[in-house]
């Protein structure tokens, strides 16, 4: 029943298209490619068979409750909080290629938000080296334009799925190696695109697009970026104005140049940071759930989070040393986790709090995080 419909709603919001045609390798095989759509698994199902779909691995969030989690469990999807070891998961992985599965695994532990390679997990890489059945890299080109991350909603794109070769580890690569041979199929920028998948009309592309853009590129200002009528953005001054085209380029309205929303959200994300310590980097409203490594569990509805050059406030009563966080991960586009010491806390935000913001600032401050 749910094949019946998500595949169908995918088929109606894209023009999809399998190269060459047929289904996709079979089982037992892994596998993995470019991932900025949310649709992207739905996509890749489309092209296999009647009650051979595929299995793979999904962020917990889908996983927790509600009736999504009871389909995904039953397809013998599995949960992971991503860059935190877990190795009870390898073990289940093993266990659905032993059945004969198609694993589908996106390797750089969730959408892509800027439609630009991400870094690899690169424990993900190490199964596939060591896996004894086919590994093939499939492209989705198309998949940012169809509908990227940050955006509200999707875009009627022609999305191509591209098969690659198995990737061949039979000379025993080294992890560098093996990582170049298996990140090279899936390298495109996803920002360039010809002209047959661009998306032709788009229904206002720029909302959502501050959750990319969190910082005005003049001023440094977090949340300094605004959009209007759905199809432009500017800063608070003015002094910068772009319209939002179909397939996410943004246009400079008073120059006329072209460029990416990757080329400028890099130009956001490597601005100085705010040098102060009498004033926080960052703050934003959060429902929260704070879980000690004792088992006490707190939900705090409605609180203030603010992130400050050395440690992190969640309402009035939980601090974070920077130090002592040890993993951090976003699920959907408005929750933001960590893993410190002493608990795990889960902060639900705003839709106008940038999570991504959380995210890059956090991971400048303190880059021990996560490895």
């Amino acid at each position: 029943m749910f094949r019946s419909s998500i595949i169908p709603f995918s088929k109606a919001c894209w023009d999809l298209e399998l190269e060459g045609g047929g289904t996709l390798p079979p089982g037992p095989c892994f596998i993995y490619g470019n991932h900025s759509n949310n649709y992207d698994p739905f996509i890749l199902n489309a092209f296999t068979d009647l009650g051979k779909a595929t299995t793979g691995v999904m962020t917990m969030e889908y996983l927790r409750s509600g009736i999504l989690s009871k389909v995904f469990s039953a397809a013998g999807i599995v949960g992971t909080r991503k860059r935190v070891p877990e190795p009870h998961l390898i073990r289940r992985i093993w266990r659905m290629l032993e059945e004969g599965k198609r694993v589908v695994i996106f390797p750089e532990g969730g959408r892509r938000w800027d439609g630009r390679p991400a870094p690899w997990i690169e424990s993900t890489a190490k199964l596939f080296m060591r896996a004894t059945v086919p590994v093939y890299p499939v492209e989705i080109i198309g998949s940012y334009v169809g509908w990227p991350r940050w955006a509200s909603w999707p875009r009627p794109a022609h999305l191509k799925v591209k098969v690659h070769d198995a990737v061949d580890f039979s000379d025993r690569p080294d992890l560098e190696t093996g990582l170049d041979r298996l990140k090279n199929p899936i390298a495109a920028d996803e920002n360039v695109v010809s002209r047959s998948i661009r998306p032709a009309w788009a229904f206002r592309p720029a909302d959502g697009i501050a959750r990319l853009l969190y910082r005005d590129p003049d001023s440094g200002a977090f949340g300094g970026l605004q959009t209007s009528s759905g199809n432009e953005v500017s800063n608070l001054q003015s002094t910068r104005h772009w319209r939002v085209q179909a397939d996410s380029t943004l246009v400079n309205t008073n120059t006329g140049i072209h460029t990416t929303t990757a080329d400028l959200y890099e130009e956001i994300k490597n601005l100085p940071l705010p040098d102060s310590s009498d004033r926080p980097i960052l703050q934003g409203t959060a429902n929260l759930r704070i879980e000690s490594h004792q088992g006490q569990v707190r939900v705090l509805p409605n609180q203030s989070c603010t992130l400050w050059k050395d440690h992190l406030e969640f309402g009035d009563t939980h601090h974070e040393s920077l130090e002592d966080v040890k993993y951090m991960g976003l699920e959907r586009n408005d929750k933001f986790w960590l893993i410190s010491e002493s608990s795990s806390v889960f902060a639900h935000f705003r839709q106008e709090d940038s999570v991504l913001a959380w995210k890059d600032v956090l991971g400048r401050l303190a880059p021990h995080i996560n490895k």
